[in-house]
């Protein structure tokens, strides 16, 4: 029997199968721990994060997090690294993800659906362990100049939640990226790592209260306001990460303090 899949090419049964694949083989691996999944709202929404770690582990286990706390599948944008190569792209489209597609974007958001955007792509995942984990640096969609989710929420008018997810950067525990073997086997970066296979670390993924952007649809079009929104969600990003970082104890073993003060 046919599959149904819709206009963005999204077919529900294969990203059911999937989503199944990550709660058998990565869940009892990494164990999440999903916190403040009540403040993913009823309707639609823009889920904002920073990626964390060489591997999107963090992408992954955040889809299933949101579909097992809500029911609702949430679509992702792709970096365009991936869009590049076809069968890659045919695969995520399957599974929901738009590949550097603003205004299907936009169609999906005022249909009602969750959209999750690392605004700092595939950059963020070269962010060295020692001198950057944790950073939410002001490149790609978070860079001034840039910002096209802060258009999008401003033109749908969809609340952002903030996204944090703390533990991926120590699966692997990037040492540097070496570009010259990236350049020789033609990839956008080669991470030194200190673990070839990943640590069995615990993940903690956690949902901050939604943003509503204060502005209209024109304000869209005014730059400097989308670098001042920018820059506001990027801060409630890092304050979301930092905190959740103070709260936990441990890597592998690890437990999350309830009590301590801060952002929640």
């Amino acid at each position: 029997m046919a599959t149904q899949r819709d206009p963005e090419g999204f077919d529900a049964a294969t990203t059911t199968r999937w989503l199944g694949y990550v709660r058998s083989l990565l869940w009892p691996y990494f164990r999440p721990r999903v916190i403040g999944a009540e403040h993913l709202p009823k309707g639609r929404a823009l889920i904002i994060g920073c990626h964390s770690g060489i591997i999107p582990y963090d992408a992954a286990c955040t889809l299933v997090a949101i579909h097992d706390a809500t029911g609702r599948f949430s679509r992702a944008i792709g970096d365009n690294l991936f869009g590049q190569v076809g069968f890659v792209q045919g695969f995520l489209r399957r599974q929901g993800a738009v590949v550097g597609r603003p205004e299907v974007v936009e169609r999906l958001l005022r249909r009602g659906h969750y959209v999750l955007v690392f605004p700092g792509g595939a950059r963020d995942m070269e962010r060295p362990y020692l001198t950057q984990r944790y950073r939410v640096l002001p490149q790609r969609g978070y860079a001034p100049g840039h910002g096209g989710y802060i258009k999008i929420a401003l033109r749908t008018r969809a609340p952002i939640v903030p996204l944090a997810v703390v533990g991926a950067e120590e699966a692997h525990v990037m040492l540097a990226n070496l570009p010259p073997v990236a350049r020789a086997v033609r990839m956008p970066f080669f991470p030194w790592v200190l673990f070839p296979l990943p640590l069995p670390v615990k993940l903690y993924i956690r949902f901050g209260p939604p943003i509503v952007l204060p502005g209209t649809a024109a304000d869209a079009n005014d730059q400097q306001k989308v670098d001042q929104l920018n820059k506001m969600v990027r801060r409630r990003v890092q304050q979301l990460i930092d905190d959740t970082v103070r709260r936990r104890r441990g890597i592998i073993l690890s437990t999350y303090d309830e009590s301590r003060g801060g952002r929640r």
